[in-house]
C-alpha cells in the first residue's frame, strides 16, 4: 500500500486530536466565563438589594419633604391672608380715629415688609413642591423598574447556571473524544504491521474507533449549535439588562439633578423663612401700644382687638415656620447624602453589568469554535474510517 496513505492517515489523526483539544479548551474557557458571570451576577444582586433598600428610604424621605413643604406653603398662604386683613384694619383705623397715626404707619410698614418675602416664599414653594412631586414620581418609576430588573437578574442567574451545566457536558464529551483520539493516533502507528500480519481484528477495532469518534463529533456539533443559540439568547438577555441599568442610572442622575435644583431653591427659601419674615416680629410689641380705650366706638375697639390677634397669630406662625424650616434643613442634608449614595451604588451596579455583559459575550464567542472544530472532525473521522476500510479491503 502506498506510503502516502499512511502519512495522510497519521496527519488526519493528528489533526483530529489537535482540533478536539481546541474544542475541549474552548469548552473549559466557556465554563470559566460562565463561572465568572455567575460570580458577578451574585455580587450585582447584593448591590441591587442594598439599592432597593436605599431607594425605599429615599422615597419615604422625599414624600416627607413634600408634605413638610406643603405645610410651609399652607402657613405662608395663611400669613398672606393674615397680612391682607391686617392692612385692611390699619387703613380703617387711620380713617379719622384718635389712634396714633405714626404707630399705625409703623404697623403698616411692617405688614407690607412681611408681604413681599411671604409672596416670594409662596412662589418658591410652588416650584419646589412641583419638583417634589416630580421627584416622587421618578422614585416610584425607579423602584418599579428595579423590581422588574431584579426579576430579570434572577432569570439571568438561572440561565447562567444552565450555561455552566452545558459547558460541563461539553467538557466531558470533548475530553472523551480527546482521549479516544490520542489512543487512536498511537494505535495507527501499527496500522502497517496489522496489514502485513493480516490482522483484521485490530483493523476492525481501529475502524470502530474512527467511526465512534466522528459520531461523537456529530453529537458535539449538534449540541454546540444548540448551545450557541442558547448562548446568543443569554447574550441578548444580558444586553437588555445592561440597557435597563443604563436607563435606571439616567433616571437616578436626572432625579438627583432635580433634587439639587430644589436644594438651591430651598437655600433661597431658608433665607426668607429664617431671616426676612422675622423682621415682622417687633409688631407684636408695637400693636400693644395701640391700646384699648373704652371711649372709642365699639366697632373700632373690635378692630383693634382683631388687629392685635392677627399680629399675634402672624408672629406665632412665623416662629413655627422658621423652626420647621430649621428642622427641614437637617432632613434635606440627610436626603442629599442618601441621593449621592444611590448614584454611587447605581454606577457600581452598572459597572458590574458591563463586566457581566463582557463575560457573556466571551462565553458566546468561545461557543462558536466547537461548532467549527467538531464539523471539521466529522470530516476527519470519516476520512480516517475510509482509509482504514480501504486497508481492510487490502487484506480481505
Amino acid at each position: 500500500m502506498n506510503d502516502s496513505i499512511f502519512t495522510d492517515l497519521h496527519n488526519k489523526a493528528e489533526e483530529f486530536v489537535s482540533i478536539t483539544r481546541l474544542v475541549n479548551e474552548s469548552s473549559k474557557l466557556r465554563k470559566t466565563h460562565s463561572e465568572q458571570a455567575i460570580k458577578l451576577i451574585r455580587q450585582s444582586m447584593e448591590i441591587s438589594d442594598i439599592l432597593t433598600q436605599e431607594f425605599d428610604i429615599i422615597s419615604r424621605a422625599n414624600k416627607t419633604t413634600r408634605d413638610q413643604d406643603t405645610m410651609v406653603q399652607n402657613y405662608c398662604q395663611i400669613l398672606e391672608s393674615n397680612i391682607r386683613r391686617q392692612r385692611e384694619i390699619i387703613r380703617d383705623l387711620m380713617g379719622g380715629t384718635s389712634i396714633d397715626r405714626a404707630l399705625l404707619e409703623q404697623l403698616e410698614d411692617l405688614a407690607q415688609g412681611l408681604s413681599q418675602p411671604v409672596q416670594k416664599a409662596i412662589i418658591l414653594l410652588h416650584i419646589i413642591i412641583q419638583n417634589d412631586n416630580d421627584i416622587i414620581l421618578m422614585d416610584n418609576l425607579i423602584i418599579n423598574r428595579k423590581k422588574f430588573q431584579r426579576e430579570s437578574i434572577d432569570q439571568l442567574k438561572k440561565l447562567a447556571f444552565r450555561t455552566l451545566e452545558d459547558s460541563d457536558n461539553a467538557i466531558r464529551g470533548s475530553s472523551s473524544n480527546l482521549k479516544r483520539g490520542i489512543q487512536l493516533v498511537k494505535r495507527l502507528k501499527d496500522a502497517r504491521r496489522y496489514i502485513e500480519e493480516n490482522n483484521r481484528d485490530e483493523l476492525l477495532q481501529l475502524i470502530d474507533e474512527a467511526h465512534t469518534g466522528w459520531n461523537i463529533s456529530v453529537a458535539v456539533n449538534r449540541s454546540s449549535i444548540t448551545q450557541l443559540v442558547f448562548a446568543e439568547q443569554v447574550n441578548q438577555f444580558t444586553e437588555k439588562l445592561h440597557e435597563d441599568s443604563i436607563a435606571i442610572r439616567d433616571l437616578v442622575v436626572a432625579k438627583h439633578d432635580l433634587f439639587n435644583r430644589n436644594l438651591e431653591l430651598m437655600t433661597e427659601l431658608t433665607v426668607i423663612l429664617s431671616l426676612e419674615i422675622k423682621d415682622f416680629l417687633p409688631a407684636l410689641n408695637l400693636v400693644d401700644e395701640v391700646g384699648y380705650d373704652l371711649s372709642l366706638p365699639k366697632d373700632i375697639r373690635f378692630k383693634i382687638g382683631d388687629l392685635t390677634s392677627y399680629v399675634a397669630i402672624a408672629c406665632a406662625d412665623i416662629s413655627f415656620v422658621s423652626n420647621l424650616n430649621f428642622d427641614m434643613t437637617d432632613s434635606i442634608n440627610l436626603n442629599a447624602d442618601l441621593e449621592k449614595k444611590s448614584i454611587d451604588l447605581t454606577k457600581i451596579k452598572l459597572e458590574y453589568f458591563g463586566r457581566i455583559r463582557e463575560e457573556v459575550r466571551n462565553m458566546t464567542e468561545v461557543t462558536k469554535y466547537p461548532i467549527e472544530g467538531s464539523g471539521r472532525n466529522i470530516d476527519n473521522g470519516k476520512m480516517l474510517e475510509s482509509y482504514l476500510r480501504e486497508m481492510l479491503r487490502q487484506i480481505a
